[in-house]
């Protein structure tokens, strides 16, 4: 069994990817080396060489660590794509790199020591040479060395710095295995990602476990170089996940823009509602009577959305549901739109001027269904509508690819 995880996303680029794999695995201490390591590579979707390098990379490193390639067919987003990965972590310390780190040397001795030095403390993370919040150093290297000879006299000047934190942001961060156990993995509402690890964050801290920013450890960061390959979505992703991220927090009280601390101290931990599975199999299984529950003389569609997203293609499919089914009253379709996540009635007030009610009999829903009941709350229904350049939508249907209901 191997001790340590990394989980390492990428998407194109191969080139930063290989940069980062060969540097991690060479920046490991011989204490970590002598245990069993694996590396998960989730190839979220990439049309370049990513694929064969991973291979490449799997056949050249098989004497030192185990490497654990995931070759996705679509990208399905950060959050979404992290997640996966996590499905076929092992170790007992699993690490979220990005694919445009670079590791020097024994940066990692830090994290687990951190780990290791008080068992509240669940989740740790270096100093970044570009980031966000207290992690960011603001620092440029003009080679590799400079950066490596900065590293080195950085984490020895401050090897006794800790900044207890409610963020900590995904370009590197290492936890314990029972966090993840307590937590899952990211909220995939978040779709294409942003706020996802603001999120973790927050659920982290409900769940018990400090965060802490260790100036024992420092990687280099080149910064959103994934991302960057989808800069027309990335201002949409950002201008739908913020209110997410804010409604979401808001009903605990306190605004997660200014009183993380207050959010965390006053929520009660949920694993119905602050538990996000990694794997299919751990959501809870569909309940035989749900599966009889429908309606013989009525077929039940339901359509779900990244609905505040403007890159969702939601509106235009509803426009085409009208030419697609007949009128005939036996149409249901239902709408879910979380009220935890959307402003339910703004929605529903474009919809209403998009679909002829006298076609379909339109149900709204608003409901906060746990997300370890996914499976449950979709097995109601007799279809699932799927929709193009929505990655909520997308996560949905690779959930139900194997359930009783038709993706339409």
């Amino acid at each position: 069994m191997p001790y340590y995880s990394f989980v390492m996303l990428c998407y194109n680029k191969w080139n930063f990817t290989k940069q980062a794999i060969t540097t991690l695995v060479e920046s490991l201490s011989l204490s970590h080396k002598n245990k069993d390591i694996e590396l998960i590579i989730v190839n979220n979707g990439s049309s370049d060489e990513t694929k064969e390098g991973i291979e490449q990379i799997k056949k050249l490193y098989s004497n030192k660590i185990e490497v654990v390639p995931v070759h996705l067919k679509e990208n399905m987003g950060y959050p979404v794509g992290v997640n996966m990965g996590l499905e076929h972590y092992k170790g007992e310390i699993i690490t979220i790199v990005n694919n445009d780190l670079v590791f020097p040397e024994n940066w990692f001795d830090g994290i687990v020591n951190t780990l290791a030095s008080d068992p509240s403390i669940g989740v740790a993370a270096p100093f970044l040479s570009y980031g966000s919040g207290p992690e960011h150093l603001g620092v440029s290297f003009a080679s590799l060395n400079e950066m490596r000879k900065f590293a080195k006299q950085y984490m020895e000047e401050n090897k006794d710095k800790k900044i207890y934190s409610e963020r900590i942001i995904g370009a590197c961060i290492s936890f314990k295995k029972e966090v993840l156990e307590l937590i899952g993995g990211n909220d995939f509402w978040f779709g294409l990602g942003l706020y996802d690890d603001d999120d973790w964050s927050l659920r982290a801290g409900i769940a018990g476990y400090k965060s802490v920013i260790t100036g024992a450890s420092f990687v280099h960061h080149i910064g959103t170089v994934t991302l960057n390959q989808q800069s027309d979505t990335l201002a949409s992703a950002f201008h739908a996940n913020y209110p997410k991220f804010t409604r979401k927090w808001l009903k605990s009280g306190f605004d997660p823009a200014g009183n993380r601390k207050g959010i965390i101290q006053h929520t009660r931990y949920s694993r119905q509602e602050h538990y996000f599975p990694c794997k299919i199999d751990d959501f809870n299984e569909i309940a035989p009577s749900n599966m009889n529950d429908l309606n013989v003389n009525k077929r039940k569609m339901i359509i779900v959305a990244d609905w505040s997203n403007d890159r969702s293609q939601w509106r235009n499919r509803l426009l085409n549901l009208n030419g697609e089914l007949p009128v005939d009253g036996n149409n249901l379709l239902y709408l879910w739109i979380p009220k935890t996540y959307f402003l339910y009635e703004e929605i529903v007030n474009e919809v209403e001027k998009i679909l002829d009610k006298n076609t379909f009999c339109i149900h709204y829903l608003f409901d906060e269904v746990p997300p370890i009941d996914l499976l449950q709350f979709f097995s109601k229904y007799d279809a699932f509508l799927a929709i193009e350049d929505d990655y909520v939508n997308k996560y949905f249907k690779y959930l139900l690819a194997n359930a009783p209901l038709e993706i339409q």
